[in-house]
């Protein structure tokens, strides 16, 4: 037979401790299991590896020859255990996300900057994009999405909340004599709208406050959608992260909350996934708490 590996450890720390009790205390076992693991070895092997005596024990010219490869093994073993902490530590590769638009500047990138920093080894690709991307064809190590979720086959977690409300500039507000008291007379405001709301447009302003909007302008980008609203063309529907710094410097105004949507990665990994997939997805938790 061949001889058990885990066998071999155990004749390797009775040599190096010198003693079948030594080697019992240091491996949490009993003096019995030591001796039967290594004359089981010698079995196995076919040969005498130790020479035992009740005051000492000294290797056969065959035990000193196993004791070197034994020794080798062990070596090896532990070399490729630092080399994976190693890798796992200082991430390489690269690191292929997918995310909506509405969360890329506010966190994706910022996320992407931190995780750069820390592993300067490791690169990133972003697919950024508010439609599902097919993970397989497009080689996605991790996929980001808000709302429903119809990929059953992928893993799913979540990572926070997206809060998102109706804005507009103060000079439009201004124009329409100020906030109305009852929001739902923000029916009769001009409105801009992303294509992927639908038609119409329907927003939920709380206490059963619903109302439906045919927008004036439609857009199917976030970054034009909110440079029409600073500029006063209308209220719209704007993620309160991507608003945060616009409310900051006085160009936007927030009027009222409008949804609470949770965020979700999700990934095709069978079990755990990578550790740059887990680095990443701690760092955009962390970001998304900050809002």
């Amino acid at each position: 037979m061949k001889p058990n590996l885990e066998d071999m450890q155990v004749f390797l720390a009775v040599v190096e401790a010198r003693s079948f009790t030594a080697a019992a205390d240091n491996l949490a076992r009993t003096k019995s299991a030591i001796s039967q693991a290594v004359t089981r070895l010698e079995e196995d092997l076919g040969t005498r590896l130790l020479y035992r005596s009740t005051r000492a024990l000294s290797l056969t010219e065959s035990g000193t020859q196993f004791y070197t490869h034994c020794r080798e093994i062990r070596d090896i073993y532990n070399a490729a255990l630092t080399d994976l902490k190693s890798t796992s530590e200082k991430l390489s590769g690269t690191l292929t996300v997918t995310a909506p638009l509405a969360l890329c500047e506010p966190v994706i990138v910022p996320a992407i900057a931190q995780l750069t920093e820390q592993h300067p080894q490791l690169g990133v690709r972003l697919l950024a994009d508010d439609a599902p991307i097919d993970l397989i064809e497009s080689q996605v190590d991790l996929a980001i999405r808000v709302g429903s979720l119809d990929m059953q086959s992928a893993k799913v977690s979540k990572l926070g909340t997206l809060q998102e409300s109706l804005y507009a500039s103060s000079k439009y507000i201004e124009k329409q004599g100020g906030l109305p008291d009852e929001l739902c007379e923000l029916r009769q405001w001009e409105h801009i709208a992303n294509d992927w709301q639908g038609t119409p447009v329907k927003y939920d302003l709380g206490n059963k406050n619903i109302i439906r909007v045919t927008p004036r302008i439609r857009c199917n980008s976030l970054h034009d959608i909110l440079q029409m609203t600073e500029v006063g063309l209308g209220i719209a529907r704007l993620p309160d992260m991507t608003a945060k710094k616009f409310i900051r410097n006085g160009s936007l105004e927030h009027v009222v909350t409008v949804a609470s949507t949770p965020i979700h990665y999700m990934h095709l990994f069978s079990k755990s996934p990578p550790v740059k997939v887990q680095r990443f997805t701690k760092i955009i938790k962390s970001l998304l708490a900050s809002y």
